[in-house]
């Protein structure tokens, strides 16, 4: 399989282009090209094939150690039920797994050969398949689509080394067969005099440029390079003169006629003609795409180092959370004073919503899986964004000497589905976006009413506005009027959030005269259940087993699992805890996953091989990270995510309690 190493598969580019550039005839370095491509591939043969018009196919570059023998190049053979006939017709990569159970004559014949499985690679130019790369392994299914895109990136600079061969193939002596082919070569030729005039351009340089070959002819080479390189070619120029060494090839940009930059390899050589006058002849490749190639995958390792850092930073956030939820809602159970328990109420909506952006931030490095959809009042979770803002549109607002003003009408509508922290993630977003469009105060109108079948949820500023080119691409990802105080996530991350409820959102908006977002959801039509108080259903008292390296979340668990009486022992790591299991009898173990020393997994295996009867569950912050594969390899019996629910911990722990008495093991 062709490992995830962007900067190895850049040395092994880099490497394959410098070996097709040393030479016009592909043959000459196959050997050596298929040496740097089997870093990745690891395959043990490589071939090329050219299409023939009539229906056949030809070895243009057999590798040496190819046993073949008819297969000799430049002799056509039929390609009818072959493999070259699949990728010819579907212009698509093949692989065949199994040469065995392949009943084309190829196939067998490289089956004889040892050859076990092959993958065929289309080669192209200018939209035309003309053949194909042939790759070979003496084991079955070595090939796989993860090798495809690797040779998506080989693939063209091959196929323009192989058409330069061909046309070499037919250079004859004569000076004009030289011309015919330097004008169809397909790196651009140029030849600059002493005073940087043009004396010759082909035809794939004026393509490069985008100036015609008339054009070009009358212009300054200098006029065909940004600023830097102008004095760079001026010094190589003031050496050549002093007959000082000068390097022969080195990279330019150069300035299309529509303004575009290009980045271009030149390969120079100085000459002087009959007369002693010097010119220097140079090849010019145009490496823009290659270049764009490597930003990409240099952006890809980006990517995953933040995936990596976004990951830890999750699992710390969600032990944090699971801290500040646990202990709120262990006050919510204990606390009788009103005012009091709304504000308890608002820290635990906050950090179940904190809890769901960490989620998102986890969802960042893996597929995301689908969300839970609720039937929710649309109201209190508008009312609930509206508190959570008051700290910007009113505090904040007033430290600046402005004013912000928030007006709402709730009207009575049905329910909804949707997950309520992410709705109530997308109406904080619309209010602090309406908040930052604001600088000089203003008012911000929120109000819920129903029309038909829908919920609709207004929220209307008095703010700046947006032009209409900012209007169509508000929702879009990255996408920011506000650059270095605003991320460009939050509108796009709303729009998917919406979507995903089966609603829609819109905006209207006029320069100086404000916005309005508009959220429509389809109506649940069921009755709405009233929220029901925090309670506990006692279970069978237990003896549990709790092993986490965080003592504040030890904290917390403990005093959860105290409150309907259930008998608590701790452990700071895994060692401790296999101990204490062998030394006393528990009903039930509860670990965390990332520990030093022993993890959570390794825990379960040694406590499920001592004991398989007893019940092991883990609480992590790592989330839906632990896969069902691991689970049932490691016989673990459920899975909280940090930050954990007080009821759910209780629940999960009864339940899982009272299967045990059901179904005892021995």
């Amino acid at each position: 399989m062709v490992e995830n190493q962007p900067g190895k598969e850049r040395e092994v580019i880099d490497n394959v282009y410098r070996i097709l550039a040393s030479s016009l005839d592909v043959r000459d370095v196959m050997t050596a090209v298929h040496s740097e491509l089997r870093r990745l591939l690891d395959s043990e043969r490589m071939s090329i094939v050219l299409f023939e018009a009539a229906g056949g196919f030809r070895y243009y570059a057999p590798r040496k150690d190819n046993e073949a023998g008819e297969l000799i190049s430049g002799t056509v053979y039929s390609m009818k039920d072959t493999p070259f006939e699949q990728v010819l017709q579907k212009g698509l990569p093949l692989i065949v797994a199994d040469t065995a159970k392949s009943n084309s004559w190829t196939g067998q014949k490289v089956m004889g050969e040892g050859i076990l499985s092959v993958l065929v690679f289309p080669l192209e130019y200018k939209g035309k398949i003309f053949g194909a790369m042939n790759f070979g392994s003496s084991e079955t299914g070595h090939f796989s689509e993860e090798h495809i895109p690797f040779l998506r990136q080989v693939a063209p600079g091959l196929s323009i080394s192989i058409q330069n061969s061909l046309l070499v193939e037919e250079i004859g002596a004569s000076e004009e067969r030289y011309r015919t082919v330097v004008e169809g070569c397909h790196e651009g030729v140029i030849i600059v005099g002493d005073d940087y005039g043009l004396s010759y351009v082909n035809d794939m340089l004026a393509e490069i440029t985008g100036y015609s070959r008339e054009e070009l002819m009358v212009m300054d080479f200098r006029t065909l390079l940004d600023e830097e390189d102008r004095k760079r070619v001026a010094e190589q120029c003031a050496r050549m003169k002093r007959d000082e060494e000068t390097p022969s090839r080195f990279e330019l940009k150069g300035i299309r006629k529509d303004g575009e930059i290009r980045n271009v390899d030149i390969d120079s050589r100085v000459v002087k003609d009959s007369r002693g006058k010097k010119n220097t002849i140079a090849f010019v490749r145009d490496l823009t795409e290659k270049k764009r190639i490597e930003e990409q995958l240099v952006q890809t390792e980006k990517l995953r180092a933040l995936g990596e850092m976004a990951s830890g930073v999750a699992h710390d956030f969600n032990n944090a959370l699971a801290v500040i939820l646990g202990n709120t809602q262990l006050l919510l159970y204990t606390l009788k004073d009103e005012e009091l328990r709304g504000t308890l109420q608002t820290i635990e909506k906050v950090a179940k919503g904190a809890a769901q952006t960490v989620r998102r931030l986890q969802d960042f490095t893996r597929k995301k899986t689908h969300d839970e959809l609720f039937k929710l009042d649309v109201n209190p979770i508008v009312k609930d964004a509206v508190e959570i803002t008051r700290p910007r549109w009113k505090d904040e607002a007033q430290k600046k000497g402005i004013r912000i003003d928030v007006l709402s009408n709730f009207e009575p509508i049905p329910l909804v589905e949707g997950n309520p922290s992410e709705l109530r993630e997308v109406i904080t977003n619309i209010i602090f976006n309406a908040i930052e469009a604001m600088p000089e105060g203003g008012e911000i109108k929120i109000q819920t009413f129903r029309k038909r079948d829908k919920v609709f949820i207004q929220i209307a500023d008095t703010g700046t506005g947006m032009t209409e080119e900012a209007r169509k691409k508000a929702f879009e990802p990255f996408f920011t009027t506000k650059p270095f105080s605003n991320t460009g996530l939050g509108l796009s991350m709303s729009y998917g959030i919406i979507k995903r409820c089966g609603g829609d959102i819109e905006v209207a908006t006029t320069v100086g005269r404000g916005t309005t977002f508009i959220i429509s959801l389809p109506a649940a039509e069921t009755e709405k259940e009233s929220d029901a108080p925090l309670s506990i259903k006692n279970g069978k008292e237990a003896r549990i087993l709790l092993i986490d390296d965080e003592a504040p979340v030890r904290s917390v668990l403990t005093q959860i699992l105290s409150q309907v009486n259930h008998q608590v022992k701790v452990a700071q790591d895994g060692e401790e805890g296999i101990r204490l299991f062998k030394e006393k009898e528990f009903d039930i173990v509860l670990t965390d996953l990332g520990m030093p020393g022993l993890s959570g997994l390794e825990v379960c295996r040694a406590i499920k091989k001592h004991s398989p009867g007893t019940p092991v569950g883990m609480i992590t912050g790592w989330g839906t990270e632990i896969d069902r594969s691991q689970m049932e390899e490691t016989g673990l019996d459920f899975l909280i995510s940090k930050p954990f629910d007080f009821r759910q911990v209780l629940k999960v722990v009864a339940e899982t309690i009272a299967i045990k008495e059901k179904h005892p093991m021995s």
